[in-house]
């Protein structure tokens, strides 16, 4: 018996819709919580200029950014828009954390690391 096949559009859809709203609900969750000032804080003591600046237009990219990725228009600029705040958050903020988000550390790389590989499948869209 074999199992039954996903297509891959539909995989990719998924995978797709999934980052959108993962982007999505942390720039809504800043805005919401009005933390937006508190992130501007963090990123001057992390030697960026203009912290929270930065932090709007990480805020507002992460929701058009989402929004592009779950409609899928200009993919590639969405993906390259968020590969950059993700590595950038990953050598400021959980680099020095170690591996594991939780259990055996805290704050670590490897939901990162994880976004950023899904980042990748999603830039070089795979033909059905």
């Amino acid at each position: 018996m074999s199992l039954p096949q996903i297509p891959r559009e539909i995989s990719f859809v998924f995978l797709r819709v999934v980052m959108g709203i993962i982007f999505i609900t942390h720039g809504v969750a800043r805005l919401y919580y009005e933390s937006i000032p508190d992130f501007g804080v963090f990123l001057n003591s992390r030697g960026l200029v203009f912290g929270e600046t930065i932090a709007w237009i990480i805020t507002i990219g992460e929701i058009i950014g989402g929004l592009l990725l779950i409609s899928g228009y200009f993919l590639k600029f969405a993906v390259i828009f968020h590969s950059v705040i993700v590595l950038t958050g990953l050598f400021l903020v959980h680099l020095h954390n170690g591996w594991f988000v939780v259990g055996h550390g805290q704050g670590g790389v490897e939901y990162s690391v994880l976004i950023l590989a899904v980042l990748l499948y999603l830039y070089n869209r795979p033909r059905a």
